[in-house]
């Protein structure tokens, strides 16, 4: 699978390219107020968050590897996964960025099983995370057996009722 990865995302950027490429070309020989054009915005961006799903996925089967990145840069590239795990619309929060070290794909693993508490969630309170820096504040508490993971990837994890703090491991 690992050796896939790359090749298969590499496949996945040209076709993504190619029909957004052929797609802003029609969009601008279009009014905004046609109704193609309505529906080739959509499928522009329903092309893009299928890149950004696509993507995460894929970074599931690399090797591993750490290197520094910006916090928001990273949580924006797991983040299309892990709104995929919780099932139903996630906010999310920047109030800061810091540079973090995470070890990929075990801190995306990690962190797929930590989202999956979502799920317990009552319908009427809503999925929420809030990124301040190297910690990433959830409103829930964490599945069973998900502590373990999140440790063996080098992310902290405190909890105070329904809420819990991850550490992400800083740079």
């Amino acid at each position: 699978m690992a050796g896939l990865a790359r090749p298969m995302q590499h496949a996945v950027n040209n076709m993504v390219m190619v029909m957004q490429a052929n797609m802003d070309s029609v969009l601008a020989s279009l009014p905004p107020e046609d109704k193609a054009a309505v529906r080739l915005t959509r499928a522009a961006q329903a092309a893009r968050d299928m890149e950004g799903l696509v993507r995460a996925f894929l970074r599931l089967g690399r090797p591993e590897e750490r290197s520094a990145v910006d916090s928001g840069r990273f949580f924006g590239t797991v983040q299309p996964l892990l709104a995929l795990v919780v099932g139903r619309p996630l906010t999310v929060e920047s109030a800061a960025t810091a540079t973090v070290a995470p070890r990929r794909p075990a801190v995306d693993l990690a962190l797929v099983e930590a989202f999956a508490g979502a799920k317990a969630l009552p319908r009427s309170t809503p999925p929420k995370a809030r990124l301040d820096g190297t910690v990433l504040e959830v409103n829930w508490p964490l599945p069973e057996g998900s502590a373990a993971a999140l440790a063996e990837a080098g992310i902290g994890a405190e909890s105070a009722g329904e809420v819990t703090r991850l550490l992400l491991p800083a740079a």
